[in-house]
Parts: C-alpha cells; sequence; structure tokens
C-alpha cells in the first residue's frame, strides 16, 4: 500500500531507523554514494544473481545492477547488507555467515550490525507491512534518505491537484529544516502528506510527533496504528512559485528537548 505520509523513529542507541512511506528509491537518490557491493540476506533468484560460493548468499557486485536492483519492485521483502571489497565474504567465520542469516530471518542482529570484516555502512531490512528497517553506520546519511522522500511525497501531492497543470522542479530539503525534523524522530516523525493543503501558492504540510503515552512501542500501521494519538509540532511549507522550504514550528519545546 502507497502511504501518503512519512513516519520515521530513530533509537539512537543503534543507529537504528524505522520507517514508513520511505522506499529504497528514496535510499538510492538519497545517498551520496551507492554501495559498491550487496549481499542478499534473503533468497534472490540464482539466474540473476551471482552465489558467494563460501557463504551461499546471493550477491551483487555491478554498480549498474545494483542501482537496478533497488530501484525495482519485488514480490517479497528485501533485505541485505553492502560490503567493501568483492573477496571480504570469502573471511567470514561459519558463525559470522550464520548470524547474517539470523539477521535476515528475524529482522534484527545477534550482536552488531555491522561487521569489522565486511566494512559495510547499511544494513536494510524491508517488512512485510511495507515499513523499513535500516541501521546506518553513520546517521546523518538518514537526513539525505528523508529529503528525497519528502521531495518525491511533494511531487506526488502536487500532482494529485487536478488544477496544477504545469511541471514542478523539487529541490532538496535545506540541511538546517532537516536537522530540526531528525530531532524529533526519537519521538517518532510525522509528515502528513494526506493532510496538505495549498494555500497562496504554498503547500503546507503538518508535521506531528507521537504523544508520549505511545512511546512503549513503535508506530505500526498493521496493528491499527493509523488511529494513534499525535500532535502537532510544525508545519513543512513549500514555495509553489519561488521553490523555497520552510518550517514553521508551532511547539518549540518539542525540538528543544532533543538538544
Amino acid at each position: 500500500m502507497q502511504r501518503k505520509y512519512i513516519y520515521a523513529n530513530l533509537e539512537k542507541l543503534d543507529n537504528l531507523v524505522f520507517a514508513y512511506g520511505i522506499d529504497q528509491s528514496d535510499f538510492v537518490h538519497g545517498i551520496k554514494r551507492l554501495p559498491a557491493n550487496l549481499v542478499s540476506l534473503v533468497g534472490v533468484d540464482d539466474n540473476e544473481h551471482a552465489v558467494n560460493a563460501h557463504t551461499g548468499l546471493n550477491v551483487i557486485n555491478d554498480e549498474n545492477e545494483i542501482r537496478r536492483y533497488l530501484l525495482q519492485s519485488h514480490a517479497l521483502p528485501v533485505k541485505w547488507l553492502d560490503y567493501d571489497e568483492v573477496g571480504d565474504l570469502d573471511f567470514l567465520t561459519a558463525t559470522e555467515i550464520a548470524e547474517l542469516l539470523y539477521l535476515g530471518h528475524m529482522d534484527r542482529p545477534i550482536r552488531s550490525p555491522f561487521n569489522y570484516k565486511l566494512r559495510n555502512h547499511y544494513v536494510f531490512l524491508e517488512q512485510r507491512n511495507g515499513g523499513i528497517k535500516v541501521y546506518f553506520y553513520y546517521i546523518s546519511a538518514f537526513s539525505h534518505v528523508l529529503s528525497a522522500a519528502i521531495v518525491r511525497h511533494t511531487l506526488a501531492a502536487y500532482r494529485g491537484r487536478r488544477m496544477f497543470m504545469r511541471s514542478l522542479s523539487v529541490p532538496r530539503v535545506p540541511e538546517a529544516i532537516l536537522k530540526q525534523l531528525v530531532q524529533l524522530m526519537p519521538d517518532g516523525l510525522f509528515i502528513y502528506f494526506d493532510q496538505s493543503m495549498v494555500r497562496q501558492r504554498q503547500l503546507l504540510v503538518p508535521v506531528h510527533t507521537e504523544t508520549t503515552g505511545n512511546e512503549i512501542e513503535v508506530f505500526d500501521p498493521a496493528r491499527g496504528g493509523e488511529n494513534r494519538r499525535t500532535h502537532h509540532v510544525a508545519t513543512l511549507t513549500f514555495n509553489l512559485n519561488s521553490g523555497v522550504w520552510d518550517l514553521q514550528v508551532q511547539d518549540q519545546a518539542a525540538f528543544e528537548e532533543h538538544l
């Protein structure tokens, strides 16, 4: 199901992001550099992708193939991690290979999601309910993925309004605004494009956080979470004429809690 909102929650201790409304295309368009090598943590068609003989896992080692794999749709959830050099997988012990299989099956690592032999920067775990779990070695990389998702949703919201016929160019969200939005993620960040409106040639998008009574578990729309109580803390605005982004803060305290 295509969601018309973005949800993102950050677990700081593990550099783990839970998200909905963000997909692999946002990852591709957001990160500065595509991974050089991918290893799939679930079954992939052996006729399309190579198999590493040491681990028995499918790998992709070509940049164009990696881009195609990340951008195409898949029947089953996609789960992978990157690694630095083509031969790095051959140095894994049987225990480390078992840990990769566990990670792909259980969606959580036995130890750290980052392996010093593989020197990976990401672990991408797509969920059956349409969400994603991503471990970032450098959590700052997520802000660019968030920007790509916001741009995609903004274009979709614009095209969904028949009153606008001309094409629209949407620039990346400024770093200062992204920093403010990321500050809200430990509380559960919602950006509601399905509640957006246009006033005086500005697209206004409500920004909410989860209320304090909901901090026991991470938001999951598959468990009826669409009705979860949230608190309006800001409005993300995009000027359709000038192409300028802004964040109008309604609850300054929500941002100050994480400074």
